[in-house]
């Protein structure tokens, strides 16, 4: 009795409050989002943010990996010891990852070359209707594969419909090859945060072709931030960010 007494106890204290909790003293970093700026550093968004957090981190050591969306998914779905930098945050993903808020993004924007913004189907607010421009078989669009665009857009694009009218590519980042698809004409319309396309447009003026059209139905802004698999490790992680 004495002995069954202690095994129970142990275990006790092996899976309640009383466990050890994993050591974090090193997280890869995976960064990947669409740049938004000139130069060697800064580039993208992302990078700002790890040089913020790492700093504030003592004990860990900080990798950086450049990794697209869709393989930045496989990692944490699949429970490795990484943490993406700028993640949109969903309930789909939440069964995935934990996350740590930081950022509010302003409203997705549908991109479209000027000369074709006439053909989309628009109310009298200049807002497009994506449900009825994903039915219309004249225009083709391209997303990313495995990046969000926010719980109401990941929505729609997963409509039938959206299953002949989208192209999905899998980019190097989250999409900085799209702006030039639409101005070769290999695509008419994509989707974009306004911040980026006016990052993208210094330097290069053909960028001035395109135009931005609010979504109906998308006007809020998109929650983003960082995200660490759902597991003990990464539960670890995201306390330590948050802090």
């Amino acid at each position: 009795m004495l002995r069954e007494i202690w095994v129970a106890a142990a275990a006790l204290l092996c899976t309640g409050p009383l466990a050890a909790q994993p050591v974090v003293d090193h997280i890869t970093w995976l960064a990947g989002d669409t740049v938004a700026s000139r130069g060697p550093r800064g580039a993208r968004p992302s990078d700002r943010l790890i040089d913020w957090v790492s700093a504030r981190l003592p004990g860990i050591t900080h990798e950086r990996v450049i990794a697209n969306a869709k393989r930045s998914w496989m990692l944490i779905e699949r429970g490795d010891q990484v943490c993406h930098a700028a993640a949109v945050r969903s309930a789909q993903r939440e069964e995935l990852a934990y996350f740590s808020n930081t950022w509010l993004m302003p409203p997705l924007q549908l991109i479209t070359r000027r000369d074709r913004a006439a053909a989309l189907p628009v109310d009298a607010a200049g807002r497009v209707d994506l449900i009825a421009l994903l039915a219309d078989s004249r225009l083709q669009g391209v997303v990313v594969q495995g990046r969000s665009y926010g719980p109401t857009l990941d929505a729609q694009l997963q409509q039938p419909a959206a299953q002949v009218a989208l192209r999905r590519v899998t980019a190097g980042d989250f999409g900085s090859n799209l702006l030039p698809m639409l101005l070769q004409g290999r695509a008419d319309y994509a989707l974009e945060f306004p911040n980026v396309l006016a990052a993208q447009a210094q330097g290069q003026p053909e960028v001035a072709e395109l135009a931005m059209l609010p979504i109906r139905g998308a006007m809020e802004p998109v929650i983003s931030g960082v995200a660490c698999p759902r597991t003990l490790w990464g539960q670890a992680a995201i306390r330590r960010i948050d802090a």
